[in-house]
């Protein structure tokens, strides 16, 4: 489970989908355009690493053998999909 819960601060609410590898439902974010991908907000992991899940809706599952990371948790730090590996 997430140590913390952060927010992309330029995500648009998707929906919410249940995510397997957090074991709950989670509201997942799109940067805008075609919603092809969503992603759930970013999180600090154990081990202080701000990370991320994608949603694949062509696939139509979730990408369940990639924990997405931007790097180490500092306070206030700025979490945009610009900063985000979305491929």
């Amino acid at each position: 489970m997430p140590e913390k819960w952060l927010k992309w601060e330029n995500g648009k609410e998707w929906g919410t989908i249940y995510c397997p590898m957090l074991g709950r439902d989670v509201m997942t974010y799109w940067p805008g355009g075609p919603a092809f991908d969503t992603y759930t907000a970013p999180f600090v992991d154990k081990e202080g690493d701000i990370c991320y899940y994608k949603y694949d809706h062509d696939y139509g599952g979730w990408d369940e053998d990639i924990l997405f990371c931007l790097g180490e948790y500092k306070e206030n730090v700025i979490c945009r999909f610009a900063d985000a590996d979305l491929n």
